[in-house]
């Protein structure tokens, strides 16, 4: 019988080991307070996770309408999943969100963003796509009118619960997010 070697030796952690300790400090959760033309919605989150698909684990859909069956499934694309994100340390701000990872929009956002029907001027400068932040800190987000979330900073759009056409494969996309909690 022939056995089998590894190249990279295989470390064994034992109950005390700082490396729990640090991922246990990482499974914090924090707060995100969606916003709609129903009031608001407090959802608790595991720190780090994706925005869109910590909402849609939830029951609570980024996507408006129809969008819920029709978009990128979390590719950065369509532009059906954009938000406003604010946080209490931001004091609306220009210098982005600390609150959520990457702090300012990616390239991804400022081109999906910068396109139609995004990139209006009465739009809020803080709207960002819900696929592509991690949620690090508390924060509050609102959901605006029309199929892409492109409403003006006047019209909430209504709640719409979430609604997985795929299944497991709605976060197949999703490569950031902590692992997920069993309850």
């Amino acid at each position: 019988m022939r056995q089998h070697r590894t190249a990279f030796p295989i470390a064994l952690h034992h109950s005390s080991s700082p490396r729990q300790s640090e991922n246990q400090n990482d499974q914090q959760t924090v707060t995100v307070s969606v916003t709609t033309s129903s009031g608001t919605k407090e959802l608790q989150i595991q720190k780090g996770e994706i925005l869109r698909s910590a909402m849609l684990r939830r029951g609570s859909s980024p996507h408006n309408g129809r969008a819920r069956l029709i978009n990128c499934r979390g590719l950065g694309t369509c532009g059906t999943c954009a938000v406003e994100i604010e946080s209490s340390d931001d004091n609306n701000n220009n210098n982005g969100c600390r609150a959520v990872e990457p702090n300012e929009r990616n390239t991804k956002e400022k081109i999906r963003l910068n396109f139609p029907p995004h990139g209006s001027s009465d739009q809020a400068s803080n709207l960002r796509l819900a696929c592509q932040v991690q949620v690090m800190d508390d924060i509050t987000i609102c959901k605006r009118t029309g199929f892409w979330g492109q409403g003006t900073t006047s019209q909430l759009a209504e709640e719409y619960d979430a609604e997985l056409w795929f299944g497991e494969l709605e976060y197949i996309l999703d490569n950031k997010s902590p692992p997920r909690e069993e309850s």
